[in-house]
């Protein structure tokens, strides 16, 4: 803990820290439920999630409130009764001053008062966010791979929640519009870093809280906000998009369902690439609307004209083999299928082979059943195509078919998992207990020993035996002596199991008895 240059409380739950560790100095947030973190980062490069430094942050802390409390305990002067004899003007002065130097100050003063001020002309938050995040010091963040947090906007979109509770929509509404305005042109002036490190709840959380506040406000004036908004260009190819087209198709329900209907259409006009993501974002918005509406038959009729969209028109294909139209599911999966050959693009393939596969089951039509379910298994065995596959020839046939499928798999100089799995699907113990030895190693004799032990349990223990006695020859240190201990405790679930791992245990400890930790460990044996 010697490495903390720096802890403060900035919440009631919040607490931040500068901890000077091997790679420079790091800032560490965290907040505490009782004495355990329950939401932390830290700028450390370590790979350990969570990092040893918020175990110190957390050591740290709850030494502090201790000493805090027995400070309490020995009497003493209380901040509270300094207070209660100072004049309201000297204390205001006192506030005023002090909040010129501490962030946390200035945030908590407008937190809870800033509802009291009157700003008929502009957004009386959009200032005081804006002068937040502009405190926001990106060093402090490191650019990492993780979600991370901005104390300030988590304050007030909190204060925005209380809002609701309290019902005090239209301040609710205020800071939400605050926080999406701000937090936008903050991370469109700073650029691509910040969008990668901060949460995306940013772009997220404001639409959920006025999407509740919208109920008991004016519609109309929220609906014409979002659609002003959305025109900025510090929104394009943000999450921010996709929230204003969310609260404006909740809104348009009751305030204008054609104008939501143009606006997507307007939009989808413009796209060149049908098939794009885009599009499809489109498309699944007027689809929505239209079953928020109780219109199901228009948001059927938009997917079926729209089949260039794949997942459309796996529904499409989906319909027509509930209808039992397999001919013309045939031919929509066939066409797609042909469209992404002549592309190249064999992406999704799965996708629509398994559905040629469904609709060959529900005709009974077995060579076409042979050939799909054996595509699923060319690359690799699996077990469901696996049972297809075999259910689609007599067992005289499948005699042959089965060692056909084997060959395919072993037709490599090494060891195949999927050769493996055939055996073992087929209870073939004896055989699948020779391919193994021909390849023995520890993590195929741990992956199917289960699969012939039972029927071979002297020449299994004798594959155990063997493995362990190279791997112990060969590698040393506690990893590797917890794995030795781990494979003994195999064997003794084997019959005859436990008197051959005790003896093999026996040997190790007198053969490698100048090993300490492999002492230690086997003696949990």
């Amino acid at each position: 803990m010697s490495g903390i240059i720096e802890l403060r409380q900035t919440g009631e739950n919040d607490w931040k820290a500068k901890y000077q560790g091997n790679y420079g100095v790091y800032t560490i947030k965290v907040t505490l439920k009782g004495k355990k973190a329950v939401n932390f980062y830290c700028t450390c490069p370590s790979d350990y999630y969570p990092c040893k430094h918020i175990g110190y942050i957390e050591d740290a802390i709850a030494e502090k409130m201790a000493a805090g409390e027995k400070q309490k305990k020995r009497g003493g002067m209380k901040v509270e009764d300094v207070i209660r004899n100072v004049s309201v003007e000297k204390l205001r002065e006192f506030i005023v001053t002090q909040a010129k130097y501490s962030d946390e100050l200035r945030n908590a003063v407008f937190l809870e008062f800033a509802a009291n001020m009157e700003n008929k002309k502009d957004n009386k938050y959009s200032s005081i966010i804006r002068e937040a995040l502009a405190s926001v010091e990106l060093d402090d963040y490191g650019y990492l791979d993780d979600c991370l947090y901005i104390d300030a906007l988590n304050s007030w979109l909190e204060k925005a929640r209380d809002c609701i509770r309290l019902k005090q929509y239209d301040e609710a509404i205020l800071i939400c519009k605050a926080c999406i305005e701000e937090y936008s042109q903050w991370q469109y002036n700073v650029g691509e870093d910040a969008s990668l490190v901060f949460s995306s709840e940013y772009q997220s959380i404001p639409f959920g809280i006025m999407e509740k506040a919208s109920e008991y406000i004016d519609k109309k004036e929220l609906f014409d906000y979002c659609l002003a908004e959305l025109k900025k260009k510090k929104y394009d190819e943000t999450d921010f998009n996709d929230g204003f087209h969310r609260l404006l198709g909740n809104l348009a329900v009751t305030v204008d369902p054609e104008a939501f209907i143009a606006l997507q259409d307007e939009l989808f006009a413009d796209i060149e690439d049908k098939s794009s993501g885009e599009a499809k974002d489109i498309l699944r918005r007027k689809i929505d609307f239209y079953r928020h509406l109780d219109q199901a038959d228009k948001a059927w009729a938009l997917i079926k004209e729209n089949i260039q969209i794949p997942s459309f028109r796996r529904k499409v294909v989906e319909n027509r083999i509930k209808k039992q139209k397999f001919t013309e599911a045939k031919k929509l999966i066939n066409d797609y299928l042909s469209e992404r050959e002549e592309k190249n693009n064999r992406y999704d393939s799965g996708t629509w082979y398994g559905l040629l596969l469904e609709i060959a089951q529900k005709e009974n039509d077995n060579p076409a059943i042979r050939k799909l379910a054996y595509g699923f298994l060319e690359d690799g065995f699996e077990k469901e195509h696996y049972a297809i596959y075999k259910d689609a020839f007599s067992p005289v046939e499948w005699a042959e078919e089965r060692e056909k499928l084997f060959l395919h798999y072993d037709r490599y100089k090494y060891f195949s998992h999927s050769a493996a799995d055939l055996l073992a699907a087929e209870q073939e113990a004896e055989r699948l207990l020779h391919y193994v030895e021909k390849y023995l190693s520890i993590e195929e004799l741990v992956r199917y020993y289960k699969d012939f032990a039972a029927a071979y349990p002297e020449k299994t223990l004798e594959l155990f035996r063997k493995v362990l006695v190279f791997y112990a020859e060969n590698n040393t240190g506690r990893s590797h002596y917890e794995r030795i201990l781990s494979l003994l405790r195999k064997m003794k679930g084997i019959e005859g199991g436990k008197k051959t791992a005790s003896d093999l245990a026996a040997d190790f400890r007198i053969r490698y008895k100048n090993r300490r930790a492999m002492m230690e460990i086997l003696g949990r044996f």
